[in-house]
């Protein structure tokens, strides 16, 4: 990916109109939204009512400047200077930091940080759906059975609650992966992945046989993104070395039991209105990951995060006698990010957003609680001193040189070596002059200040939102791991399934007894998991 010249792949550029009207922002203005505010502040009630439903939202590597950039980028899409926007899910009424580090790093990954969200637990960088007792990359029946935790889909699933979980990566991947795996490497995502030395140990599954054969992957109602490679070989591409097809297997095991079921692969099977008479949907939409908002076009035959979402909610809104638990992932913001595509990162932070807003119309907000919360930040500023209402996407300031530079810029990435001159006349000036270069480009990488093929995630504390019952126990600056707590505290399930018993001790300390004793069903190390 290179540098784009503004008289290149215009069709590839962000149309963001330019604002004419100044706006009035005198002291008055800002009296007025004061106030306004206040008012708010002051009809703001505590909803202590339990959760019958929850909805979790995660923007993968969506930190604070994400969502501050991805805010002004959409007021200004708008029509609008940008600033002075919101985000949907930012005027929810209860906000909260969160604190990410993993238990062996001060910077996380993905696997450990939705481990922690996810189970109420930290843990070791690069594990997945273990605690910290599990040794990276490394298959120990022992320690594994040791290490297992359950997960909020587990405990929803124990309280009678259906489930889902909605992706725009592949469903094996780290976040929705820690759902309903375990394992001690979150890419060992098909058996080709484990490295010949563990796979020869022969108990170890990987994470898509984990979905498809145990609990509580095989018993979630509803599952939608991207990944079938994973489950069987796509046309002449080897991703399984046991050759199985575990899509078949899904269905196999439905039709066993006798429940209804469909798999779906494309846009136009998810619209079909005759899907949600089933007891089970499958939908991977994509060999690989769901492409991003972009990158869309007349031949893309994969559903967008909102349609799925919609989707998801409607389904399993239709048998909701006890409830119901969904999550969903905007996962490509994050890998956005790792390219330094700034744009494509905001486009994606957009896209969930709005599929936010109207999940929040379908929803009773007296009985679902909403939280919003990203697992990890990245390494992507909004600097420079750009006058109100600049393209976020534009150039924001100037070096002591007198060379123009974006308002966004990354630390770490792929971008450095667009932006250098390979033989440069002056070694001390090595950048090149921006100045004519199409920067609101799609497929634009801002700058880094350090060259890694993919860039590293940032390790400052993210936001979590949250509307709905419980929602104010989400304040103050917490552990990630909090949150899965508050998803129990709030439902009665899991460790919280009795109210009178949720802060004892002794009640505590026997339910992680209780996570260590496995049956076979649940077990992914046990002799009958072992022997499928």
């Amino acid at each position: 990916m290179y540098l784009l010249h503004l008289t290149t792949f215009a069709a590839a550029v962000i149309a963001i109109p330019v604002v004419k009207d100044e706006f009035a922002e005198g002291p008055n203005h800002w009296y007025s939204l004061a106030k306004m505010d206040l008012e708010k502040a002051e009809r703001v009630i505590r909803n202590t009512n339990k959760a019958k439903n929850i909805i979790i939202f995660i923007g993968d590597g969506m930190g604070m400047s994400t969502v501050t950039a991805a805010r002004i980028y959409q007021g200004q899409k708008d029509g609008r200077r940008g600033e002075e926007g919101y985000l949907h899910f930012e005027k929810f009424p209860h906000v909260s930091l969160i604190k990410t580090y993993n238990v062996d790093r001060q910077v996380p990954d993905s696997g450990a940080t939705a481990t922690a969200f996810f189970s109420g637990i930290k843990t070791n960088f690069y594990t997945l759906g273990m605690n910290s007792l599990a040794k990276f990359n490394t298959c120990n029946v022992e320690i594994g059975k040791k290490a297992h935790v359950k997960s909020v889909l587990q405990w929803a699933q124990d309280s009678g609650r259906d489930t889902g979980f909605v992706t725009t990566t592949r469903i094996t991947h780290a976040t929705p992966a820690a759902l309903y795996a375990s394992t001690p490497n979150r890419d060992w995502e098909s058996d080709m992945d484990i490295p010949e030395s563990e796979r020869e140990k022969g108990f170890c599954k990987d994470i898509a046989r984990q979905m498809i054969e145990n609990s509580p992957g095989r018993n979630t109602k509803i599952i939608l993104g991207g990944g079938l490679g994973k489950f069987r070989n796509v046309g002449n591409k080897t991703s399984r070395l046991d050759n199985k097809d575990l899509i078949q297997e899904w269905k196999d095991d439905k039709y066993q039991h006798g429940t209804s079921y469909r798999f779906i692969e494309n846009r136009d099977q998810l619209s079909d209105p005759t899907l949600l008479d089933n007891e089970y949907i499958l939908g991977l939409f994509h060999s690989n990951h769901i492409p991003f908002e972009l990158d869309r076009n007349s031949e893309t035959t994969a559903p967008t995060l909102l349609e799925m979402t919609t989707t998801a909610v409607k389904f399993l809104q239709k048998n909701n006698k006890k409830g119901y638990f969904l999550a969903v992932e905007g996962g490509r913001i994050d890998h956005a990010h790792h390219l330094n595509l700034g744009a494509k990162a905001l486009e994606e932070t957009v896209a969930l957003s709005k599929t936010i807003e109207a999940v929040t119309k379908m929803v009773d907000l007296e009985n679902t609680l909403i939280i919003v919360t990203a697992d990890h930040s990245h390494g992507f500023t909004v600097n420079g001193y750009p006058g109100r209402g600049n393209n976020i996407l534009g150039l924001g300031d100037m070096d002591k040189y007198g060379l123009p530079y974006t308002t966004l810029l990354y630390s770490t990435g792929p971008g450095l070596p667009s932006h250098m001159h390979k033989s440069p006349e002056d070694p001390s000036r090595p950048f090149m002059n921006l100045t004519g270069f199409d920067t609101t480009n799609k497929e634009y990488l801002q700058r880094s200040s350090v060259y890694q093929a993919d860039s590293s995630h940032a390790g400052e504390d993210v936001p979590v939102y949250a509307i709905g019952p419980m929602a104010h126990m989400l304040h103050g600056v917490h552990e990630q791991s909090y949150i899965a707590h508050v998803m129990g505290y709030a439902a009665e399930m899991g460790p919280y399934s009795k109210q009178t018993l949720a802060m004892d001790n002794t009640y505590e300390q026997s339910y992680i007894t209780d996570i260590l004793s496995y049956d076979a069903i649940m077990d992914p190390y046990s002799k009958e998991s072992l022997t499928t």
